[in-house]
């Protein structure tokens, strides 16, 4: 059974439910390492590399595709088409977050405006970096804050998922999912922080990113700096997983700190956003074992996103790392996954920007309270 129609694209932005978990390899069935000897091993090195999923009673078929070349456009079917489904999209996840549920955001310094270009210098990039709680998160929470509108194809962020969503349908969702600022990572990649997306992420980040077309690549020498966000968690971390008295966040990865640590830390905002209330629109159930290891994955409970819900997106402060790096920063193939220690200095202080957000998040939502030390 494979998923062979423009419906089944489209429910891996909005849609995850039961009935697409076995033709997109939901996040319970992904090849992560989590300590097993059967889930992770050999993470489809060669670009011929077929694997085959039972799951569900369902075989899907999954075939790695190879790294996106550096030669391919920003938009493989055009702004016209890429605009269409960037609509399409839009407007249902907005319905199902603002009409369905209730969004609210809490940016009390008003510092979001900033992932819109109009309202930073070209010269200026922002990253963004929040915390992981469903499958929805993007472009859901997006769409529950900002005015789509102001959405256009050149402002959206640029996100790193997984290449099980990429490739989905093959050529044509990695099409679709390029031209809306999508780079896809496979999971238990050896080359770790020196990956192709991360890099191609750094250079949108830092206005070195080409073109929208091949034609326009061969005119582009700097581009404006772009919006470029990371779920840092890394995984889908729901609330049910944390005892009460422990903040809502998971262990940071590493990639978001080698992006601060080779931009210059006077041209890069990077903003803390936290939020709560997606796990609700998309529950998972806890897996065997979840007690001794957090990191095993769960499947989803419902086949559409539930209604009556109400979702809190919170804005923190910008975070300074001025006192971490040099006026440029470092050379982007100077940071590898051996500087453990400065890129978990830079952690410990977005570790600190977030951590205040979820404990107003628990205040406002009447949880138990967090000691923020």
């Amino acid at each position: 059974m494979r998923c062979n129609n423009l419906f089944s694209l489209v429910g891996a932005g909005f849609l995850p439910c039961k009935h697409f978990q076995p033709l997109l390899l939901h996040p319970s069935h992904r090849f992560t390492n989590f300590g097993s000897p059967e889930i992770g091993k050999g993470m489809l090195t060669s670009p011929t590399t077929q694997v085959h999923v039972q799951s569900n009673n369902h075989k899907w078929k999954y075939t790695h595709a190879g790294d996106v070349k550096e030669s391919t456009p920003r938009r493989p079917f055009g702004r016209f088409i890429t605009a269409f489904f960037r609509v399409i999209i839009g407007y249902v996840t907005k319905y199902i977050m603002k009409v369905r549920n209730k969004t609210f955001l809490h940016d009390e310094r008003d510092h979001l405006k900033y992932v819109l270009p109009e309202n930073r210098p070209a010269d200026m990039g922002i990253l963004t970096y929040s915390n992981h709680q469903s499958i929805m998160d993007d472009p859901g929470i997006w769409c529950g804050i900002l005015p789509i509108t102001k959405l256009t194809l050149d402002a959206m962020r640029t996100i790193v998922i997984t290449e099980e969503w990429y490739y989905a349908l093959g050529r044509f969702s990695a099409n679709i999912f390029r031209g809306l600022n999508c780079l896809p990572v496979k999971r238990g990649d050896i080359r770790g922080l020196d990956g192709p997306p991360l890099k191609e992420a750094h250079g949108r980040l830092n206005g070195l990113s080409v073109g929208d077309t091949r034609r326009t690549q061969k005119k582009a020498t700097t581009v404006r700096k772009e919006w470029v966000h990371i779920m840092i968690e890394g995984r889908i971390y729901q609330s049910g997983r944390f005892p009460p008295s422990v903040p809502k966040i998971g262990a940071f990865r590493r990639g978001c700190a080698k992006l601060i640590a080779t931009s210059p830390p006077s041209k890069t905002m990077v903003l803390p956003i936290y939020h709560r209330g997606m796990d609700d629109i998309v529950p998972e159930k806890k897996p065997e074992g979840w007690e001794q290891s957090m990191r095993l994955p769960g499947k989803t409970k419902c086949h559409f996103p539930r209604k009556g819900k109400r979702v809190d997106v919170y804005v923190g402060d910008l975070v300074d790392v001025t006192d971490l790096l040099p006026p440029n920063g470092y050379a982007y193939n100077e940071i590898n996954s051996t500087d453990k220690v400065l890129l978990e200095q830079i952690n410990r202080r977005l570790y600190s920007a977030m951590l205040p957000l979820a404990a107003r998040a628990a205040e406002d939502r009447n949880e138990t309270q967090i000691e923020v030390t």
